[in-house]
C-alpha cells in the first residue's frame, strides 16, 4: 500500500510514502494548520490548498462533524486515496499532499492538503468568453479519461472543472472527488448520470448551449 497512516495523539495523518517532504515534521510544527474553518483556504505561501470538510444541505446543522468508523472510511482518506491513485496515473488533477482526521470520541473532523494550480473554474472561463469549440470536445475527452479509470465523479459540475491556460497539454483538470467512487466497471447508467450532471450545471447557470454540449458528447464517445 502506497499510503501511510500515522497516529499522533487524537489525530490520524496519511500521505504517500514516496512524497519527498517530511510530512510528520511539518504537521507537528503546525504548517498545515490555520484557525479558519472555511471549506477551502490557501496555505504555504499559496502553494497548497487546505480543504476542511463541512456538511451541506439538510445536515449542515452538524457543521464539520462526522461519525467515526475507521480511518479508511473517513471522507478525507477516501478522497486522498482516489486523488493519489489518479495523480500517479497522470490523470489531470491536483496533487494530493496529505490528509488527516481529528477524532473526538464518536465523531471526527477531516482535512486534506493539495497542491494549488493557478487556474479558473469552467464557469468563470465560459463567462470570460474564452471557451472555443475544441475546448468543449476536450472536456468530453477528460470525462471519458476519468471513466476509463472506472471512477464515478460524485459532483461533476462546471465549478469542479478547472482551466489551466498555461498548460495546453492538460488544459482542463477535474477536482473535488469527495463522494466519488471507484467502481468495478463504469456502465451506461454511470456515464449518463455524470454527463447529465454537467448539462444540469450548465443549465442552472444559464450557460447551456445544445451545440456545445453535443461537442462534449462527441469528445466523450469518440474517445471510447
Amino acid at each position: 500500500m502506497d499510503i501511510l497512516i500515522k497516529k499522533i495523539n487524537n489525530q490520524f495523518i496519511f500521505y504517500d510514502k514516496e512524497i519527498e517532504i517530511d510530512i510528520e515534521e511539518l504537521f507537528l510544527k503546525g504548517d498545515f494548520q490555520n484557525q479558519k474553518k472555511d471549506n477551502v483556504t490557501l496555505i504555504n505561501d499559496n502553494k497548497w490548498i487546505k480543504k476542511h470538510y463541512l456538511r451541506k444541505g439538510l445536515m449542515s446543522f452538524l457543521g464539520d462533524l462526522y461519525m467515526y468508523k475507521s480511518v479508511k472510511n473517513t471522507r478525507s482518506y477516501k478522497e486522498f486515496s482516489l486523488l493519489n491513485s489518479l495523480y500517479k496515473k497522470e490523470f489531470p488533477t491536483c496533487k494530493p499532499i496529505m490528509g488527516w482526521i481529528t477524532r473526538n470520541l464518536v465523531t471526527y473532523t477531516a482535512d486534506l492538503i493539495m497542491e494549488y494550480i493557478p487556474s479558473v473554474d469552467l464557469k468563470t472561463y465560459i463567462l470570460q468568453s474564452k471557451i472555443n469549440e475544441k475546448d468543449w470536445y476536450l472536456i468530453g475527452k477528460l470525462i471519458f479519461k476519468l471513466h476509463k479509470q472506472n471512477i464515478f465523479h460524485g459532483d461533476l459540475n462546471i465549478t469542479n472543472i478547472l482551466v489551466n491556460e498555461k498548460n495546453m497539454e492538460d488544459k482542463f483538470l477535474l477536482i473535488d472527488f469527495d463522494k466519488s467512487k471507484r467502481k468495478f466497471l463504469i456502465d451506461n447508467t454511470d456515464r449518463n448520470i455524470n454527463l447529465e450532471r454537467i448539462a444540469k450545471s450548465l443549465k442552472k447557470n444559464n450557460l447551456f448551449d445544445k451545440n456545445n454540449f453535443n461537442k462534449i458528447l462527441e469528445g466523450y464517445y469518440i474517445s471510447s
